[in-house]
């Protein structure tokens, strides 16, 4: 069920039970139905948010990983580099 239909359905439900309210004082079954609809609304729209966090929460897994490999590869490549670049070697002191 899409988003638009649920809405539809839901202001359907709406004018049902102020309808029955006017005409019989009650809205006894529309009230039922529209809860019921209204409840599984919700319990979609839960579903769909964490089915969200769960590929979110792999997204972020997946990057952590790739950070950590381009963590390492920078170390790596600075100390390769302070070993063969005079530009990245300690300064020597020198006395005045």
């Amino acid at each position: 069920m899409n988003k638009q239909t649920n809405t539809q359905e839901h202001q359907q439900n709406n004018a049902v039970i102020t309808t029955d309210i006017k005409e019989n004082g009650r809205a006894d079954a529309p009230l039922t139905r529209y809860f019921q609809i209204h409840f599984q609304h919700i319990h979609e729209n839960a579903r769909n948010v964490q089915a969200e966090i769960t590929q979110l929460k792999q997204h972020v897994a997946d990057l952590n990983v790739k950070l950590d490999q381009l963590t390492t590869m920078l170390i790596s490549q600075q100390t390769i580099g302070n070993l063969s670049s005079p530009y990245f070697s300690t300064p020597k002191n020198k006395e005045h």
